[in-house]
Parts: C-alpha cells; sequence; structure tokens
C-alpha cells in the first residue's frame, strides 16, 4: 500500500492526452473517462470551475476571463493545481488540452510532487497528416440552426441538407485545408517540446490511423489496473522496424 491508502494498483493517477487536432483525443479520453470512472476535464471546464470559487484566485480569474483575455501559464497552472488537490484524492483525473506548453508541463510536475503522486501517464495520439485532413475538412454545419455533421463520420441523412431544418450544410472557413495545414504546423511547433519531455517518463505512443474501438481496446490494456504495458515511443519502434528490415 501507499503512504495514501492505495495499493500501487489502484492510487490516483493523472492520465494525459497528446495530439493533433483531429487525433481523436475528445472521443478517446470520453470513453476512457466512462470505462475507468474518472472525470474527464478539459482546461476551459477547469477555468470556469475555478472562476466561480470564492478564493483570491477565483476573482483574479473572473477578471481575466471577463476582460476576454487569455489566461497565461501561470494562472491557468493555479487552477489546475485547485482541482487536482481536490480531486486527485478520489482517484485521479483525464486531461484533455493541458498541459499545452513547457512550463505547464513543469508545473503539473510539480504539482504532482507536491501531492506525492507519480508523473503523468502519457497518452500520444499519433495520426499521419492525410488522415487528420480528411477528418477536419469533413465537418459541415448548417447554415440556418448550426448542427454539426462530418460527411465521414456523422453524415446527415439527407445529404447537403440538414436533418433539423432543411438548411443547406456548408465547409466553415477554419476548416478549409490550407487553414487546417497551418493549424496542424503551429500544433507540431508547441507539441514538439512536451513530446520531447515525456518521452522518457511513461510515455505511451499510440497508432491513430487505426479504428476507433481498436485504439480504445490498446488505450484501455495500458491503463487498466493490473494490465498496464510498456510501450515503445514512436522512434524506438521505427528503429526496431529498420533493425528487422536490415536483418
Amino acid at each position: 500500500m501507499t503512504s495514501r491508502g492505495h495499493s500501487a494498483e489502484s492510487r490516483p493517477r493523472v492520465i494525459l492526452f497528446l495530439g493533433a487536432p483531429g487525433s481523436g483525443k475528445g472521443t478517446q479520453s470520453s470513453w476512457l473517462a466512462s470505462k475507468l470512472g474518472m472525470p474527464c476535464l478539459s482546461t476551459g471546464d477547469m477555468l470556469r470551475a475555478e472562476a466561480v470559487r470564492k478564493t483570491p484566485a477565483g476573482r483574479k480569474l473572473r477578471r481575466i476571463l471577463a476582460s476576454g483575455a487569455l489566461a497565461g501559464d501561470e494562472v491557468v497552472c493555479d487552477a489546475v493545481k485547485s482541482r487536482l488537490e481536490r480531486e486527485l484524492p478520489n482517484g485521479g483525473l483525464i486531461l484533455d488540452g493541458f498541459p499545452r506548453t513547457l512550463k505547464q508541463a513543469e508545473c503539473l510536475d510539480s504539482i504532482l510532487r507536491g501531492l506525492r503522486m507519480p508523473q503523468p501517464t502519457v497518452l500520444h495520439l499519433d495520426v499521419s497528416l492525410e488522415r487528420l485532413l480528411k477528418r477536419l475538412t469533413a465537418r459541415r454545419h448548417c447554415a440556418s440552426c448550426g448542427a454539426i455533421y462530418n460527411v465521414l463520420t456523422r453524415p446527415s441523412s439527407l445529404g447537403t441538407r440538414c436533418e433539423n431544418d432543411d438548411g443547406t450544410l456548408l465547409q466553415r472557413e477554419d476548416d478549409s485545408e490550407g487553414v487546417i495545414l497551418r493549424r496542424l504546423e503551429a500544433f507540431d511547433l508547441s507539441c514538439a517540446p512536451l513530446l520531447d519531455y515525456y518521452s522518457h517518463g511513461d510515455y505511451h505512443w499510440i497508432d491513430g490511423d487505426r479504428p476507433a474501438e481498436v485504439v480504445s481496446r490498446e488505450l484501455l490494456s495500458i491503463l487498466k489496473p493490473g494490465k498496464i504495458k510498456s510501450r515503445k515511443t514512436k522512434s524506438e519502434k521505427g528503429e526496431s522496424e529498420k533493425t528487422q528490415a536490415a536483418a
């Protein structure tokens, strides 16, 4: 048993998802949350929850959010720390969208050390550029009611018309290939330091090009108590494949 009264298998932990827009982080993190009985929180969820608390940090955060300004690393980390201190003793959390910067990752590790908790389990959903573009450019919205569809995963039964009000389904400008490519490039630049930072810890590279249900089964096999498996990093996997090809 650990000093907090949990077995090594069931002790609270933090699970992080890393992956580009369109990699399936939201879908997989929500599914895992239901399977593991752990809350799944986004940075926005935590900031809004802290902003309503009657604390100095909550009042400061309310002023920032009311002004429309972006919350800096320090403010975000304070909100995460407050939430983790309340939630971790109850079994842990799945974080979607945090950390986004190297400073936030270092802050999270400091928080976990202070709570005498293990370092986070990092799940990296790696999806090819071709597949990301297919997923992200497939989104359509109704010009009348705003309903969202996806021509690959959730098409309208009426083709190019909305099922709710027969409105025309359109592609938003920010879902065009050019805009998406710029978003993905920006993500790669911001995510690279995080991948380097976490690659030597409890890091698991996941091939996200496979069907969602296959990815889900692998994630569960990694995280379910008593069935934690080690995974090669992407670079280690590539080196192994090169060695086998040369043999």
